[in-house]
């Protein structure tokens, strides 16, 4: 405890500028770029819909619904490649695996890609797993083989402490286990998180410490909550108001969740509170959103930044190089 009071005081010193910082750490600072509230991206027509922070190399890197990669975004804006792999055809989802130097992205095929198929069309629920430094493969896991008979598409995921990553599959109604070594399973399938007409079904996806899942269901306009060692006991979070069509999910902490309402016609953005771990909610505050279609949000050096990949041109038949990284200020 002593010890714990000492780390805290020198902290709070060092933020007051009464201990002065080490010259080679206060030249890293210096070095580092101011924090903008907005950066407009530039890449080769990626659009992107996934976003995940590197704190390794304090970066967010981003995926491609139609060119199947996954970029850095530096400083200015520009998108530069690091990962390049035939098997990926979409990149929805990713997440950073500081730990284990690893980056991890779902791949899906919704049939405007660039590389898709009739074999693959409506038919893919994949994760990749790359070194998080040169881009390099180290695996590829075929989660839609788990249920050949459905369509699929892989979407959005979580990462555990111990390596194992959740993956969602908006079209067949499955949350996949993948763990850092291993076969994966499925760990849950359920009718409710298949689409509700329209739309995607299980969609963006957070992992709780105390360890249950948090999954967005988009055409049902709804939240779950699915625990991870009973798993078929899955239900829905009773919410005071509509979520609307949620996307991508941020835990701000235990009791908040951000979330991206990607309604066509009421673009927002929510954040929700909870006071019986995510058994009921309330929409506490919601924000118009300015970008046309954001997609997901990823917290970094300078707090939450939410992206759009210009998703709202592309599904109506318009290519862009422009993306978006905009900080969420609630």
């Amino acid at each position: 405890m002593a010890a714990q009071r000492w780390h805290s005081v020198t902290l709070a010193l060092i933020a007051a500028g009464t201990i002065p910082l080490p010259a080679a750490q206060t030249a890293q600072a210096a070095r580092r770029p101011p924090c903008a509230e907005l950066v407009t991206g530039t890449g080769d027509e990626l659009h992107p819909e996934g976003i995940a922070y590197d704190p390794n190399e304090n970066r967010f890197l981003i995926g491609s619904v139609t060119r199947g990669t996954v970029s850095t975004v530096r400083p200015d804006g520009s998108a530069r490649t690091v990962v390049k792999d035939p098997k990926l055809i979409t990149t929805m989802g990713l997440t950073v695996d500081a730990r284990r130097g690893r980056l991890l992205a779902v791949n899906g095929d919704i049939g405007i890609a660039d590389g898709s198929t009739p074999e693959t069309n409506g038919k893919t629920a994949g994760l990749g797993i790359y070194d998080l430094r040169t881009g390099r493969q180290i695996r590829y896991v075929d989660l839609g083989a788990l249920d050949p008979q459905r369509p699929h598409f892989g979407n959005d995921v979580a990462l555990a402490p111990d390596g194992t990553a959740y993956v969602t599959d908006s079209r067949s109604g499955a949350i996949y286990r993948v763990p850092v070594h291993g076969n994966p399973t499925v760990l849950v399938r359920d009718d409710r998180l298949m689409p509700a007409g329209a739309g995607n079904g299980a969609n963006g996806i957070v992992l709780h410490p105390k360890e249950f899942l948090l999954v967005a269901h988009s055409s049902g306009r709804t939240l779950w909550r699915i625990p991870l060692h009973k798993p078929e006991t899955l239900a829905q979070v009773t919410t005071n108001e509509s979520p609307g069509a949620l996307d991508g999910l941020l835990l701000s902490n235990h009791n908040t969740l951000d979330g991206i309402d990607n309604t066509r016609t009421n673009t927002r953005l929510l954040r929700l509170t909870t006071t019986d771990d995510w058994k009921t909610a309330t929409v506490k505050t919601q924000i118009p959103w300015p970008d046309p279609a954001p997609t997901t949000m990823a917290r970094g050096r300078c707090g939450t930044y939410v992206l759009t990949g210009r998703l709202d041109l592309l599904l109506s038949g318009t290519r862009s190089k422009e993306f978006r990284l905009r900080a969420l200020r609630f």
